[in-house]
């Protein structure tokens, strides 16, 4: 009953929201052709990505996920897609491995890149307004947020720290959220060198990584936390007061219904 209210309500208000992509699983993980049509449809056809951005997947999925629907139902054909070369489980740290592969290569022409997550977001309304956003709140990098706190399990300092950011912005359990993301190409190449020091061949899986957490082992287990942690979004987290303010919270998640 609570995702029949929360669709109707999306339904109701899908031109007046004032989130640039819907994040948020209970809805997106409905089937694309439920989802995209009701959230996007006052959209279809009309968007475009302006050239100065590039639009950026990273997936290993053999069928077409619902992003990927999503961006050419309204009208964008112009994104990349990259899709990691691995043996073995899942880790989310590929997909720092994979970014950083990309801008290094030349690839990538633009000065801005908007990054989402490809199984479980929508874009609903204009990509270039994510630019806006990034230079109204005067950064390099702007996050969406999420009130998902475990990551923060082995680092309670850099919790308390994004707390304190949090309720200065008038805000409570609002934390990184790396789904959803705006950032210059040069700021982001920077931010991932930093990132790689903590990614090794042995990172832990999605899975292992959860298991560790929810056993209470996590902290024990990686004695060079968040090194091996395979996960990106631990990851960024932990870097988060090294590069504030250049990287900055979308605190008021105009990028993202999380």
């Amino acid at each position: 009953m609570k995702r029949i209210k929360l669709l109707a309500h999306a339904y109701r208000h899908r031109k007046t929201w004032p989130y640039l992509t819907v994040h948020k699983r209970s809805l997106t993980k409905l089937p694309a052709s439920l989802v995209v049509p009701l959230l996007c449809g006052h959209r279809k056809g009309t968007l475009r990505c302006p050239p100065n951005l590039t639009i950026v997947l990273i997936h290993n999925y053999a069928a077409e996920p619902i992003m990927e629907t999503c961006l050419r139902y309204v009208g964008i054909e112009r994104y990349v897609v990259l899709k990691p070369q691995f043996a073995g489980p899942w880790r989310n740290s590929l997909k720092l491995l994979e970014l950083k592969a990309y801008l290094g290569s030349g690839a990538c022409g633009t000065e801005y890149i908007l990054f989402f997550d490809s199984d479980d977001a929508v874009l609903r309304d204009d990509p270039g307004k994510a630019i806006e956003y990034l230079r109204e709140e005067d950064c390099e990098m702007l996050v969406s947020s999420t009130n998902f706190d475990e990551d923060y399990v082995c680092m309670p300092d850099v919790k308390a720290w994004a707390d304190g950011n949090a309720q200065e912005s008038g805000r409570s359990k609002c934390y990184i959220n790396t789904g959803v993301y705006i950032a210059r190409k040069e700021f982001l190449r920077e931010l991932l060198t930093a990132t790689l020091e903590y990614v090794t061949t042995d990172d832990l899986s999605r899975e292992e990584y959860k298991k560790l957490r929810r056993a209470g082992t996590l902290c024990e287990t990686l004695a060079e936390f968040p090194k091996g942690i395979g996960c990106d979004q631990v990851i960024i987290r932990s870097l988060h007061p090294r590069f504030y303010p250049r990287l900055k919270l979308d605190y008021k998640e105009r990028l993202a219904l999380r």
